[in-house]
């Protein structure tokens, strides 16, 4: 699993943009941002799963957000954001094919389910004022699917614990973007994003392999 080729140039490909988030803009930039999701999704594809063909979806998506996100221009923030909703609608597809029935939930599904909700409306009241009119309903939109997709990570039954660490850190550079994007920026904001992001695609991918 972790010998993959295609996993180890997902992996390289997030370490490459890393270094690169630290010099300035360059033409191809963007292409190499897709690379690692354009590895996890191949990843996903190999494993003679059908099922995982949606994971893979959704990572080709990312990709796609990727691309669109670090395109110079404010025109492409709502392609990319769009682009990561359906990435988010593909995983959580996927996942709640593989959580915890809500007839059977006990006090932690019950407890991280309603922490992830009430976490998810606290930050978008707080956010909103900041957002651009235009902005308030897709991100609104954004924040529902990213949260219903967090708690088929957070009540999985796939073996793997990388499956909700994953969706959380994943949760997390969008926290990070948000505030950097619509609040305010902070040192190293751009490079604690996509570390956090890198880092929860990337263990989701191995975290829902690994469980079949």
């Amino acid at each position: 699993m972790f010998q993959s080729p295609l996993l180890i140039l997902a992996i390289v490909f997030a370490v490459i943009f890393f270094i690169l988030r630290w010099r300035p803009f360059f033409a191809a930039r963007p292409y190499i941002k897709t690379a690692m999701a354009v590895f996890l999704a191949a990843y996903c594809v190999v494993v003679p799963t059908a099922a995982l063909y949606i994971m893979a979806t959704g990572f080709a998506l990312s990709a796609l957000g990727d691309f669109f996100l670090d395109l110079r221009g404010e025109k492409w923030f709502l392609p990319g954001l769009i682009s990561f909703f359906i990435a988010h609608v593909a995983f959580a597809v996927y996942l709640f094919g593989h959580t915890v029935p809500l007839s059977l939930y006990t006090g932690y599904e019950r407890g991280m389910s309603a922490g992830l909700i009430a976490a998810t409306v606290g930050f978008y009241i707080w956010l909103k004022p900041a957002l651009p009119s235009d902005m308030k309903i897709p991100v609104a939109a954004y924040s529902v699917v990213i949260t219903i997709m967090g708690i088929a990570a957070l009540t999985t039954t796939l073996p793997s614990l990388l499956v909700p660490i994953g969706a959380v850190l994943f949760i997390a550079s969008d926290v990070v973007l948000s505030i950097e994007r619509f609040k305010f920026q902070f040192p190293l904001g751009k490079q604690i994003n996509w570390a956090l992001y890198a880092s929860g695609q990337i263990l989701l991918a191995v975290g829902v392999v690994a469980g079949i």
